[in-house]
């Protein structure tokens, strides 16, 4: 089983480094295909450095076959190329705004995850407005995720002046003092409460939907008519059969989190992966999307294998 495991997620890898490595030599206009003497691409003049560096990375001169050889020799010890917009190595620009999102993502998904089931079981344990919570619910779910951002923005942070309403902290400020993470604080606010407000709705809907089909299930009809305690066949019959489903919902809700917020930090400039990714994908900086790339599709992947792992040892149906 264990072999199994490693050599499908070899194959997963080998996949993503071969598809990282040949988009930018298939797109149409990709700087690849410029000329060795032609240093104006992305609609500006490069700086011999920072050509020279795109030169030794790609080396378009060699076959493809040496192309991909020297570019798994590259990713061997975490070089990631040299972006064009920043002029500066990608695993650097990554390493700076990854604890961003980290920080942005993980801590809205645990908050949300949490209130989502909760709320999601305990409503469809006991029926009480159950209807008009998934009204709520659906209503919301179906505003997209930068309109909410935008009215939060506009009203708490632009018309009520409440918190912050862009950016992760405050310009010129000094950092690592109290000030500092106070202010940092205060700017977090806004795009976490505006992520958890977007992805309760479907972590609920699914926590909701999943313990009514499972209160329909022979095993739990016959367990009310053997007079079970209604705890025991709540924690033992529902909660514990509806675990895989919730589990997979939070999975891809992980695999998400980096580049799921790409709207939420856009509009409020939060520094993190997204708004480098707008930012490489408006300026053509393939450098930079390749690394973004990879990156999170390598992070898909672990968080994928941690949940496989999780769900193979806890749970009978998988």
């Amino acid at each position: 089983m264990r072999f199994k495991i490693f050599a499908k997620y070899s194959a997963y890898i080998f996949l993503i480094l071969f598809i990282s490595f040949i988009l930018p030599r298939i797109i149409p206009g990709s700087p690849l295909s410029y000329a060795q003497y032609d240093t104006y691409i992305l609609n500006q003049s490069l700086p011999e450095e920072t050509f020279n560096a795109f030169k030794e990375y790609y080396a378009p001169d060699k076959t493809i076959y040496e192309q991909f050889i020297l570019y798994l020799n590259h990713l061997s010890s975490f070089d990631l190329g040299y972006s064009f917009y920043y002029r500066m190595p990608v695993i650097s620009l990554v390493k700076g705004r990854l604890p961003w999102t980290l920080l942005l993502s993980f801590s809205s998904l645990i908050i949300s995850a949490i209130t989502g089931i909760a709320l999601g079981i305990k409503t469809s344990l006991t029926g009480k407005s159950g209807k008009l919570k998934m009204m709520l619910m659906i209503g919301i779910q179906s505003m997209p995720s930068f309109l909410v951002a935008v009215l939060i923005q506009g009203i708490v942070g632009y018309r009520l002046r409440i918190f912050p309403a862009w950016g992760a902290y405050t310009p010129g400020i000094e950092f690592f003092t109290p000030e500092f993470y106070k202010d940092i604080l205060l700017h977090f606010i806004l795009p976490f409460c505006t992520l958890i407000i977007c992805e309760i709705p479907g972590i609920y809907i699914l926590a909701y939907n999943s313990t009514q089909k499972i209160k329909k299930e022979n095993y739990v009809t016959f367990a009310n008519y053997l007079n079970i305690d209604e705890k025991q066949i709540r924690s033992k019959f529902i909660s514990k059969n509806i675990i895989p489903e919730l589990l997979g919902k939070i999975n891809v809700q992980f695999i998400y989190a980096i580049t799921g917020s790409i709207f939420i930090e856009a509009i409020f400039s939060y520094p993190g992966i997204g708004l480098l990714l707008k930012t490489a994908t408006s300026s053509r900086d393939y450098p930079l999307m390749q690394g973004i790339l990879i990156i999170t599709c390598l992070y898909g992947l672990a968080i994928n294998l941690i949940f496989e792992i999780i769900l193979k040892n806890n749970t009978e149906k998988y």
